[in-house]
């Protein structure tokens, strides 16, 4: 990457990856579909700088992890994990320890500062950021001032209009964003959880959601619905004046 290029990134997320092969999940095939995106990630020109994977990793079985790590070691670029609802922060801490794929609070890339948040909570599908989630976004956002800002973590911080969906979003949401707006230099503020596209904004701060590897939920939907989307990734190229591009794709 030179100087004149944007920091480019993949967000991949809901991968719901099970121990057994061919495993399905609301009727999709979590294999193949994985299968499919990350061939698609392999093949982007040009190729993305890190991958992003956030959250819902396995299926509620933390043995799938050794394998997930095999599927997520067949891409060029470095992986950086984040736990959700449907993961288990401990294994997948010491599984995705060091390495090319790992387990990641923090990236700094040219003039940008990455930071990725646990929203999980034990035994609970419902999204929090604990105190020491909070106070590890301020240090890191006090201690770089002058780099900008973007925000993962795996549950939706606010509603969406998916009415099932937005009964398990980060409850304390609202105290997040009163804690980003303290600092202009937060650009936006991604996410997965929803299994789809969205895009909208609080304030100055852009939100964005990617599409599950696997089932896509229909939005704006008051209870759960399978949608015939295929399943897809994120991409965003991050410019050194803070502006940014994104968008997503599809796999077929």
């Amino acid at each position: 990457m030179t100087v004149a290029e944007p920091l480019r990134i993949v967000q991949i997320t809901d991968l719901h990856l099970k121990t057994e092969p061919g495993s399905r999940l609301w009727g999709a095939d979590i294999d193949a579909g994985l299968n499919a995106v990350l061939a698609h990630v392999r093949n982007r020109k040009p190729a993305p700088d890190f991958v992003l994977a956030t959250g819902d990793l396995v299926g509620d079985e933390p043995q799938a992890y050794p394998r997930l790590r095999a599927f997520l070691e067949t891409l060029d670029a470095p992986v950086y994990c984040l736990p959700g609802n449907h993961d288990f922060p401990g294994p997948l801490g010491q599984i995705f320890w060091g390495g090319r794929v790992r387990r990641e609070r923090c990236v700094t890339a040219g003039n940008w500062q990455i930071l990725l948040l646990d929203s999980s909570f034990p035994n609970s599908p419902v999204g929090h950021l604990a105190t020491g989630e909070l106070a590890l976004l301020d240090t890191a956002l006090v201690t770089g001032p002058d780099l900008h800002a973007l925000v993962f973590l795996h549950h939706n911080p606010l509603p969406v209009g998916t009415g099932w969906l937005d009964t398990m979003k980060v409850v304390n949401g609202e105290a997040l964003f009163v804690w980003l707006e303290r600092y202009p230099q937060v650009r936006a503020v991604a996410f997965g959880h929803i299994h789809g596209e969205f895009a909208g904004r609080r304030g100055n701060i852009q939100l964005f959601a990617a599409p599950a590897t696997s089932v896509q939920f229909k939005p704006d939907a008051s209870d759960p619905q399978v949608d015939d989307l295929p399943p897809g990734y994120r991409w965003f190229e991050l410019y050194a004046d803070g502006s940014l591009r994104t968008g997503v794709q599809r796999v077929g």
